[in-house]
């Protein structure tokens, strides 16, 4: 009859454990306008996991070129665990992004999300937020 009871002090002290340490990032979504820096959390708690959006890259056909590649719009991005960078590119339509600093999440753009048009060739657009989505899973 002892052994009920260490049994379930031990079960409660493992689910506590677990609720207070998540062992991955949560599902969310995220919108970050260009140098934007969001801190995501991380175990163990004194280290410190930041993920900047740098800006885009848009190399996109002008409105007003015939080009022989589309181009594409890539949004680079710098996670950071501590001291150590880590630099890594979204494109729509492509893989996400993963690495063990994320313990495990993924990042990729959300597929409904619609990027600014490119505009002619002597005006980009003034600015290029972005949304994304991070699957922690």
């Amino acid at each position: 009859m002892r052994t009920l009871p260490c049994v379930l002090s031990i079960a409660a002290a493992g689910l506590l454990s677990a609720c207070a340490t998540p062992d991955h990032l949560p599902d969310a979504q995220y919108t970050l306008s260009e140098r934007q820096t969001l801190t995501l959390p991380q175990l163990p708690v004194d280290s410190r996991l930041t993920l900047t959006y740098e800006g885009a890259d848009d190399s996109r056909c002008p409105d007003n070129a015939r080009c022989m590649w589309a181009g594409q719009l890539a949004y680079r991005f710098t996670l950071r665990t501590n001291n150590v960078a880590q630099g890594f590119w979204l494109v729509q339509g492509k893989p996400g992004f993963t690495s063990p600093g994320l313990r495990g999440a993924r990042v990729e753009l959300d597929p409904s999300f619609v990027p600014p048009p490119r505009g002619m060739a002597e005006e980009k657009p003034a600015s290029y937020p972005v949304v994304f989505n991070m699957y922690g899973t």
